[in-house]
This record gives structure tokens, sequence and C-alpha cells, in this order.
């Protein structure tokens, strides 16, 4: 597997295999068989040991802190055995699962953490809203407190909805649950090919800020929104234009705008407005907000920023005319907005015009330090399905960027996402009760005890952030109380630079591609105690005991993390040597 994750399961270079064994793997995604067999262990056992559904009424809702939660929980094997899926229209979630923890490896598609206790909260696409999406990842970290174990929650998912500096109500989840043995992993977005933001100023009273809306696939239609933000509490003002494209002459425009009471929303139709029935049929409507603002640490500060919105769904009544948004203000301002993957900001090649770029494109999720965010490079150019013949991915070149994937910097200046890892044509198990998805060019599905497992392809962000959840559970086995500030060390430490990240854009690449192997070395070397055996933090006789039991008794039953950290000298091996390098850090204590 790539990532070099192999020689970890292995135990190569290390004096015992890892594969998260006495961690758990959290899920929080759409469409999730919750009994494939990827997911269980060699034996046939399931390792989902709990599953949330905030969006289901047919079980018992879970209780947290005396809050009972929507939805219900199921954490009795019995009861897990006979569920199916969350979401029929969809196998992302078996998928992100299967790449962070399955187990199966007949066909070669195993997860990175397939030791790992996986408990999985399934969300209709539809429903995955910020509520529910934090009622999860509460719901997760609960359960893994009350079991005592130490906890990663992958999260393929994300918005360009939002300030995109940290400050996002869901950032602030984050931010409140994470801590030592208690992290999130989330993908970057896959709109680093797509002029979905716009970084502009206003210089004053004199000056306009103009600019066009196009959708992705062309065509007379405009879907989608624009969100544009201040980069103060100062007011920005804002019309909707209609613009001749040869001539530059502004022939509709509406009202300006500036910030309405809360809750107002002010719409354009062509239903009321004759004038701009000429142009387009449909709707557009305007609301705006005084958001929360913070400094570079995420600390609140005595000020906010000006939020205007505007979202369309129209169709061109007359060609040659561009539908546009112009911002003006009193006082010199900067503007930074974005819009949704289906619709693009556009100069149409108008000098006055402003168009988009991807910088700054990272998901608002990925915005805050409380989460490890990760990128995708390509990693395999074709599979071959189940007839034998290759399916080929024309836009990848295998180890470098892919070009889907999204980057900072955020609103903040911090430059995103942390570390990349494998996204395109990544292979792990598909959803059985999926009736969404053509199945012809899938690879061949397993078969165990005459039952159809079904497995696919996809490409993303959403497959490389699993890859990194993974190898964050085989580190906190060795290490149970790493905080994301820790990973990230490791992660600028351990990474992989090749020549297409040393020659690549810095800013898209984050640390480099994600290594495992080296990222496990560098929890044994940077993150532990050197001769903390038994992992309570302090080196003492307790360890040397620990050591003598384990050389007595080589045949005794041990944890991989034990193992690894006996191996105080580093040489593959426990001996003697190991007590007396023991020996000698308590001295010098």
């Amino acid at each position: 597997m790539l990532s070099a994750v192999d020689p970890v399961h292995a135990g190569h270079g290390l004096s015992s295999p890892l594969r998260g064994k006495g961690v758990i793997v959290g899920i929080v995604d759409t469409g999730i068989d919750f009994n494939h067999m990827n997911l269980c262990d060699e034996t046939g056992r399931t390792r989902v040991r709990a599953v949330y559904m905030p969006c289901d009424s047919t079980g018992l809702s879970p209780v947290i802190d005396g809050d009972t939660l929507p939805g219900s929980c199921y954490e009795d094997p019995a009861q897990i055995a006979v569920l199916t899926t969350d979401y029929r229209r969809s196998s992302h979630g078996t998928h992100t699962a299967g790449t962070a923890a399955g187990a199966y490896r007949d066909n070669g598609w195993y997860g990175m953490a397939p030791e790992a206790d996986i408990v999985a909260c399934g969300i209709p696409a539809n429903q995955l809203t910020d509520i529910n999406v934090a009622l999860s990842v509460r719901y997760i970290f609960d359960y893994a407190e009350r079991v005592g174990l130490p906890c990663v929650i992958n999260m393929s998912l994300g918005t360009n909805e939002g300030p995109n500096d940290g400050s996002s109500e869901l950032c602030r989840v984050f931010d409140s649950l994470t801590g030592p043995g208690r992290l999130c992993v989330v993908s970057a977005g896959n709109d680093g090919n797509a002029p979905i933001c716009l970084h502009d100023r206003i210089g004053g009273a004199n000056d306009t800020v103009t600019t066009f809306i196009r959708n992705r696939s062309g065509g007379m239609k405009r879907e989608g929104y624009v969100s544009m933000w201040s980069d103060a509490d100062q007011v920005h003002r804002t019309r909707l234009v209609v613009i001749n494209r040869s001539t530059g002459v502004v022939e509709y425009a509406s009202d300006m705008f500036s910030h309405q009471p809360e809750d107002s929303v002010f719409t354009i139709s062509s239903d009321e407005d004759d004038a701009f029935a000429e142009y387009y049929e449909g709707e557009v409507s305007f609301a705006s907000a005084l958001e929360p603002r913070f400094d570079q640490s995420g600390v609140l500060i005595d000020s906010c920023r000006y939020h205007s919105y505007w979202m369309f769904e129209v169709t061109s009544q007359a060609a040659g005319h561009l539908l546009g948004f112009q911002y003006v203000a009193d006082e010199p301002l900067g503007l930074s907005g974005w819009c949704t993957n289906e619709a693009y900001f556009y100069s149409f090649g108008q000098d006055y015009a402003t168009g988009g770029t991807a910088s700054g494109s990272i998901s608002d999720l990925a915005t805050t330090n409380s989460v490890i965010s990760v990128g995708a490079y390509c990693s395999r150019a074709s599979y071959i399905d189940q007839w034998g013949e290759a399916v080929t991915y024309t836009d990848c070149n295998p180890g470098d960027m892919a070009a889907f994937s999204s980057y900072g910097p955020d609103e903040r200046g911090i430059d995103r996402p942390d570390v990349c890892a494998p996204g395109q044509a990544v292979l792990s198990s598909a959803n059985r009760y999926d009736a969404s998805s053509i199945r012809l060019r899938w690879p061949a599905a397993a078969v165990v005890d005459s039952v159809e497992y079904p497995y696919y392809a996809n490409q993303g962000t959403s497959m490389s952030a699993p890859v990194v959840t993974g190898t964050i559970a085989l580190m906190l086995q060795l290490n149970p109380k790493l905080t994301p500030g820790d990973v990230r060390s490791v992660f600028s430490r351990s990474s992989t630079r090749d020549n297409f990240v040393v020659n690549g854009d810095p800013l898209r690449w984050g640390f480099g591609k994600l290594n495992a192997l080296s990222a496990i070395e560098d929890v044994l070397n940077n993150t532990m105690l050197p001769g903390d055996v038994n992992n309570d933090r302090e080196v003492n006789v307790a360890d040397v005991m620990a050591l003598m039991d384990i050389i007595l008794d080589p045949a005794a039953s041990q944890d991989a993390a034990t193992m690894l950290r006996a191996d105080v000298n580093r040489d593959q091996e426990i001996l003697v040597s190991d007590i007396n390098c023991v020996i000698d850090l308590i001295l010098k204590q």
C-alpha cells in the first residue's frame, strides 16, 4: 500500500507490528454499510463497536452529560448486526471507513488501521448539517471516553461557506472537543482547480469591485451563492447588475444593499421585477450579518466581520449579457469571497472586473488548528474493473498533486492543508445497499460465505483524509495522548518531500506526502519519554520491571505498543541492553 504503511503493519524496522489495536476510528459520513465484511476482523466478527445516526428514529437516543441527543445509537453487537445503512444512495462512508480501518486483505485493498475499533455515524447526504456533524463528533468522543480508548475521527466532508478563519460554529465545536487522544481529520476540499475565491480591495468611496458569475458547465443558467466578507467590521454595500458584454453598459441594476435587519431576506424575482425579467428568469436573494472575529490564535476579539450573501437560480433570457455583483464602501477595505463549486467568479475578459482564483479554496472546516487537514495527490492512474479491463484517469500524473485538491491560505494567513495523501483512483469498500451507483466499471466484488461485498474506485480529498486518519490511529496506539499540535509536528518532520513536493506549490503540499513508517518512527523518537516502557509518563523502576518481565518470558502476550516502547535503544531487539538504557536514564534524572 502507498504511504509506507505495509512496513508498519509487518513491523519491519520496528520491534513489533502496529495495526491500530486499542484505538477508536470514528467515521462521520454518508452511505455506510455497517456490516460490510471489510469492517470485520479476520474471524468475520464486526469491529463496529457503536453506531449513531442523528436522523434515525428507530432506536434509543443517546444521553451525554444529561443531554438527550436526537436520533438513535446502537452499541449492542446484536443490534449492530441487523443494521443495513444510513443512506441508500451513496457508498461514500463505506469507502472512507474501509480506507481508514478496513481489514479484508484478500483483494489487497485493506485499510491503514485494520485492528482499530470503529464507531460509525451515518447521516443521509441531504442532512449533513453542522448540527448533525457536531452531534456525531460529540457522540464518538463520549463513547471513546466511556471505554477509555484514544480516538481519531475522519470527516471527509466540507464546505466553502463560512468565514474561513476558524471561527465558524463547527470549527469551534472541534476546538472544544479535541485534545490529548481526541483528534479530528478533515478533507481539504476538491476545488483546487476552480476559481471559487475572490480577493480584492475597495480603494475608497470612488472605487467599485465588480465580478461576474459563470456556472461550472457554462450555458445560460446561473445557480449557487456568493458569500462576501469585509476584512473588518466596516459594512460594504452591494448590488446585482446585468451588464452588456460588448459595451460594458449597466443595463439593469438593483437597489444598493447594505446591512439588513437580522434574519431578513430581500428577493429579486423575474415574476415581480419586469426590468430584471428582460434579462433573467428566476430569483436572486440577498441577506447579511455581522459575524464574530478571531485573531490568529483563535481568540475572540472585540470586532466583527461584515458578511453579505447572494443566492441565485436564474436562466439568461438575453444573450450577450453578464450577471454580476458590484461592491462599494465609504472607506478602503479588503474583500474575500467564496461561491458554490457549481458557480465561478469570472471576469469574461472585462478589464474592470475581478475574476476568481483557487487560492483560498480550502474548506472552512479545515481552518482551525484543532483539526488535521488533508490534501490529495495522484496515487494511481488506473485500475482493473470486474471485466478485466483498465479504467484510466486521464488527468492523473502519479506522484503529482491532484488538480482538484483545495488549498489555502485561510483568512488568518495560515497555509493549509497540513499534509497530503493518496487521493486518486483509491480502491475501497462500497455500500451493498447503494441503489444509485452504476457498477459496470467497478472492480470485482469480494465474496465471503456466498455474500458479495462490492468495492469501487473513487477520487478526492475525501479519499486522502482517511489514509491520514488511519495513520494517526497507528500513532495513537503508540502514544494515546497525542494532541493535534503533536500530530502536526510529527508530520512536519516525517513527511516525504520528493521532487513533486519540492518543485511544486508549497501552499498546496503542506508538509509533504504522508509517510506512515516515518511518522511512527518520529512518534517513538520525539513524542514519547525515552524509557517509559509502561507509558505512565515517568521513567522509574517500574519500567525496569516491565522490561525484565518481557525478557524473562518473551512468549507472554504483549501488546505491540508496549513492545515498541520496550526497545529503548531502537536496535529492534529487547535485551538486557534496554534495561541498562533505562537505568542510565533513571540515574541521570
